[in-house]
């Protein structure tokens, strides 16, 4: 009766079913081992496709058939039931799985054997899927050839992940003592021979302004522009002269202010009769469209800024040729107003528009701008691995260093420093200062801040890298502020008065590194701070337009710091500055004859 109602069972069972039921309802043999060959030759048939295994399902069914033939009995095809006493070789058939196992390492080969599991039961929905293979995952974990231990055991080394070697860094770690910095720079002793010279030629603030836009940089843009206009069939022909008008009605936007172009014709005052005297309006609608500052028969498709890279070489060059010599530069990021950008800058006066690179002087004369872009044009050295903001700072002081190879001392934020960074310019020969963040500090053992919160004000703690001679410190004043220098340490110690909720407290300590810090750092935002008083207003239709306006407010507060610095007791303030320029370029390049 039992027999039967085995035999019952198992031909109730369609073969398509075999895959879902476990081992022991396939056969319910005595015969362990028996059970192990024949539910693994089975899996072997479902699961191996047929253009990788062809040969190995046709020699285990050959020898299935065989089996079936000694005893009497037919194929499976025909009857399910296998009898407990079939001899079955089991030698070739282990010897084909493990090859299929050696083609399908690690968890592919096991998933093959329980992949209609995830799709056997449960939701068919995102959630049931997610509930499915987490249970799948499971049985991934527990599951390794369980029907053959022996098989397990052989091949348990091969599952097995290798392990990873540790990396073994080449440089040397940093040995840090407690004690002051002893810096090597030479001091500074140069003398400004340049400056000497705008002061005995006594310019004018037109002559100081064309210092910058001269006539080569005129000549520049008065060809490209006609260029531009003949590629677009357009016979402009415009001339260097009505080119200076143009600029003069630029300047005269700045501190002149109209909600519309065409009011400057329109209106009648003085400023406004200067206008309509010097170009007619439609010849300056005409010529400010088609204003242009680059072939487009040769433009770099690498550089986003292609079109303005002419004149940006033109004029980082003037800027550098008469900037004054002075011993502390100051390295920031400024932004260039446009809201047609998606570039953005927290803490800034101007939030949206363009991010420009600048290196000016202490006073807010910029040497050296390079506007942002995501694949930089700035060359990198890869051995020294600086990242954005310290290739930057290294082409910087490459620039400083045309002019003589003198001890320059630079001033830049935390997102331009590192040890690295100050190892470099060291090496160059160029002294630095900056906030540092903690991750970039090379283990050096400083009092995090956590408890230097805890201390009082004017506590600072510092470090000093033997090998390198650079100083770490961690200073508690108005806020905790972390600096790296290679060239200034603690001595002297200044007194200072500290103020908190609107009480003055007694003087506290301030390290040389930290007030050295503080009038050294701002020499770009007091850029910013000139440029945003009386900035050319007219912008043109042209996604650079903006640029080549911050250009024109930049060149016009170099000329102005120039006129201070050669007229120090008689200098005119920005807007008469301004205005002076503005003025002579509309009254004597008029075309009266129009």
């Amino acid at each position: 009766t039992s027999v039967k109602t085995e035999e019952e069972a198992s031909q109730g069972l369609a073969p398509e079913e075999w895959p879902h039921l476990s081992l022991a309802q396939r056969n319910p043999c005595e015969n362990s081992a028996q059970e192990k060959v024949t539910g693994l030759s089975l899996m072997t048939e479902e699961c191996v496709t047929e253009d990788e295994l062809f040969n190995t399902k046709q020699e285990t069914s050959e020898e299935m058939e065989q089996g079936g033939e000694a005893s009497g009995i037919p194929n499976r095809d025909s009857i399910p039931q296998i009898p407990c006493s079939t001899p079955v070789s089991t030698e070739r058939t282990v010897v084909h799985l493990n090859t299929l196992k050696d083609r399908h390492p690690g968890d592919l080969w096991a998933r093959m054997h329980i992949s209609s599991l995830e799709y056997a039961a449960g939701d068919i929905t995102r959630k049931g899927r997610k509930k499915d293979k987490a249970r799948v995952t499971e049985l991934l974990q527990g599951l390794a050839f369980s029907g053959d231990s022996d098989t397990e055991e052989d091949n348990e080394p091969e599952s097995q992940p290798a392990q990873k070697k540790l990396k073994v860094s080449s440089v040397p770690g940093k040995k840090w003592t407690k004690r002051d910095i002893k810096p090597d720079f030479p001091s500074w002793s140069v003398l400004d021979s340049g400056l000497l010279n705008l002061k005995s030629e006594k310019l004018n603030p037109v002559e100081l302004f064309e210092l910058f836009f001269d006539d080569e940089t005129f000549n520049l843009i008065v060809n490209e522009t006609n260029n531009y206009a003949s590629q677009k069939n357009v016979s402009l022909e415009v001339t260097v002269q009505e080119m200076r008008c143009i600029f003069g009605i630029l300047l005269l936007s700045g501190f002149v202010r109209h909600p519309r172009r065409g009011m400057y014709w329109e209106t009648s005052d003085a400023d406004q009769n200067l206008v309509r005297n010097a170009i007619r309006r439609d010849r300056f609608e005409l010529i400010f469209s088609y204003l242009h500052f680059a072939d487009n028969s040769h433009l770099d498709q690498k550089d986003k800024f292609t079109k303005l890279r002419p004149l940006i070489k033109q004029m980082n060059k003037n800027f550098l040729l008469y900037a004054p010599l002075e011993e502390y530069y100051c390295f920031d990021k400024s932004m260039c107003e446009c809201f047609d950008s998606d570039q953005f800058l927290n803490g800034k006066p101007i939030r949206i528009g363009y991010k420009i690179w600048c290196g000016t002087t202490t006073r807010g004369y910029l040497v050296w701008f390079e506007p942002y872009q995501e694949e930089a044009t700035i060359k990198a050295d890869k051995d020294l691995d600086l990242g954005l903001g310290g290739n930057l700072v290294m082409n910087f002081a490459d620039v400083l260093l045309e002019r003589g190879q003198y001890p320059y001392h630079l001033c830049f934020d935390s997102f331009f420093t590192s040890v690295k960074l100050m190892s470099a310019l060291k090496k160059k020969g160029v002294r630095a200062t900056g906030t540092i963040c903690e991750n970039r500090t090379e283990k050096c053992p400083l009092m995090n801040a956590e408890h230097m919160e805890k201390m009082k004000r004017g506590y600072f703690d510092f470090r000093v890298e033997e090998n390198d001679e650079i100083i770490l410190c961690c200073w508690h004043g108005d806020g905790i502020i972390s600096l790296c220098s290679n060239a200034v340490g603690i001595e002297p110690v200044n007194k200072i008065n500290c103020f908190a909720a609107d009480e003055e407290i007694s003087q506290i300590s301030q390290p040389s590194i930290v007030k050295l810090y503080d009038e050294c750092r701002k020499g770009v935002a007091k850029m910013d701070q000139i440029i945003a008083k009386y900035k050319v207003r007219i912008r043109s239709k042209k996604w650079y337009s903006s640029l080549v306006s911050y250009m024109i407010d930049v060149a016009m507060n170099n000329a102005w710091q120039l006129h201070r610095a050669c007229n120090p007791g008689a200098s005119l303030d920005l807007l008469d500055f301004r205005k002076c320029v503005a003025h002579f370029y509309l009254e004597h390049n008029a075309n009266l004859s129009d």
